[in-house]
């Protein structure tokens, strides 16, 4: 009776011990999932590339049924992968067959290797390469295409230490955080689905970041989209709170650093900070690019500068903090259109490039700074105490009209004078765009902009300001009173 009792115990301590092994692996249901793991120090963030290649190379039917497209003994360097230290469960025993198998090993010879990018994409060079890994138990029911029915990534030790998978982080991988990540598709690199997989992922990268995606990793943006979402967002709980946060600190913060939550070293552009070395002749302008939009412009940049990597930042004016554009630049001079709409005040500025995070750049230290952009000055109204200023606001192609104080009686004076638009000096009055113009008497008065003699008035078109532009006062039929400068 006593033998009976001690192997009933037996097997309870035996169940206890399997129940206790089994709950140890931690499961990962989706992407929130995903961000709590420690991908800084414990585990390499390229088991983040091997499983987006995973997630892209199974295939899931609509019954949440995991097929192997791949011979599991032969393909991608995949391989038995036989437990022996008891990292995962048991093997089911019955009429159903199930197998561990292994895949990620870089360096094991295969007539079909992993792709490139698996093998390229370096993100972390302070930790081993070569040491992350994928398990998945395929069962095998005979059926014309295998089954896969659990996946876990791990990391992979090698030498003689025992233990050659971390029982420490080890993870399962559910089917939902597999089907999420295969919405990070090679396909699916149009800017479309990039703003929708942000949208449904609820992530702040904002519009800058994913074009700088999109220009540096080209086919591979959504995947460079799923690294940012998981590394740099980490716990979803938090997203909230840090947008708040950014918009308290809007005045001091740019919108293209990457904050990371709870990171104390997002990286702030300094307002006065100059690192000019004797070399250095550099040149920095804003000027006119296509419909309206602000050029950045840059010359003499020295080689040694580019070796060490450099920036040109654009900003609203020479008080501003809050980069509205940047870009990494390789050559010593050239030119750049940006999305951002011209404007009196803009400011480019050159700065040292900062590594942020694997390849993610922002600005470093400021190196020098150009002039800030100006309107053109005015024409003076032939016979009248009054100018005419051809100026740009968001673009667009606006008239000033400056009036002396003491000249009271201007608008019976200009009762019949209009202001028009050209697309250049040669054209003739009557050939000014098509209704780009206004009457005098019809401006509005400026609210932002006063001087003490003059009064100061209004009018914005909906011309795109463009090289050559130029804007005239007419007094009556086609009497040019006044001709402002041709836009640069």
């Amino acid at each position: 009776m006593m033998k009976t009792s001690g192997r009933v115990v037996s097997c309870c301590v035996a169940l206890f011990l399997a129940l206790t092994s089994v709950s140890a692996v931690q499961k990962l249901k989706s992407i929130n999932d995903l961000k709590r793991i420690n991908f800084d120090q414990s585990v390499p963030k390229h088991s983040l590339v091997l499983l987006y290649w995973f997630a892209n190379t199974v295939e899931i039917d609509n019954n949440n049924i995991i097929l192997l497209t791949f011979d599991p003994n032969e393909d991608y360097g995949s391989h038995h992968y036989g437990n022996y230290e008891r990292l995962l469960d048991p093997l089911p025993q019955g009429n159903v067959r199930y197998q561990y198998y292994t895949v990620g090993n870089l360096n094991r010879v295969t007539a079909e290797p992993l792709p490139d990018y698996v093998h390229h994409f370096q993100i972390d060079p302070n930790m081993e390469r070569n040491m992350d890994r994928i398990i998945f138990r395929v069962r095998d029911n005979n059926a014309r295409q295998q089954r896969i029915d659990q996946v876990y990534i791990t990391q992979h030790y090698g030498g003689n230490s025992g233990t050659r998978y971390d029982p420490d982080h080890t993870y399962q991988i559910a089917i939902n955080l597999l089907i999420q990540i295969s919405e990070f598709s090679v396909e699916g690199n149009q800017w479309n689905s990039l703003t929708v997989l942000r949208d449904r992922f609820r992530s702040n990268i904002n519009d800058s970041q994913l074009l700088d995606l999109i220009n540096k990793l080209q086919k591979f943006a959504c995947l460079g989209l799923l690294l940012f979402i998981v590394t740099q967002e980490k716990y979803s709980s938090k997203q909230q709170n840090n947008r708040s946060q950014r918009v308290a600190r809007r005045n001091t913060q740019p919108d293209f650093v990457i904050s990371i939550p709870g990171n104390s070293h997002d990286v702030e552009i300094p307002q006065t900070s100059r690192h000019l070395l004797p070399q250095d002749q550099i040149t920095l302008e804003v000027t006119t690019g296509t419909n309206g939009k602000a050029r950045i412009f840059w010359s003499n940049v020295t080689t040694h500068r580019l070796t060490e990597g450099v920036m040109v930042v654009l900003f609203k004016d020479n008080e501003d903090e809050e980069a509205s554009y940047y870009k990494e630049i390789w050559n010593r001079e050239g030119s750049y259109d940006t999305s951002v709409p011209l404007n009196e005040g803009l400011q480019v500025r050159l700065h040292k490039v900062r590594k942020q995070c694997f390849f993610w750049t922002t600005a470093g230290e400021e190196i020098c700074r150009g002039a800030e952009f100006q309107n053109p000055n005015a024409a003076e109204i032939t016979g009248y105490d009054a100018q005419l200023q051809l100026f740009v606001k968001d673009g667009k192609a606006c008239a000033r009209l400056f009036v002396n104080k003491s000249f009271r009686e201007w608008r019976s004076e200009f009762n019949k004078s209009w202001v028009g638009f050209y697309t250049s000096a040669d054209k003739s009055t009557n050939e000014y765009e098509w209704w780009q113009w206004q009457w005098a008497t019809k401006f509005t008065p400026s609210l932002g902009f006063r001087t003490s003699f003059y009064d100061v008035y209004e009018y914005r078109s909906g011309m795109a300001i463009a090289p050559g532009v130029q804007a005239r006062f007419i007094l009556t039929g086609e009497e040019v009173k006044a001709r402002t400068p041709s836009w640069r």
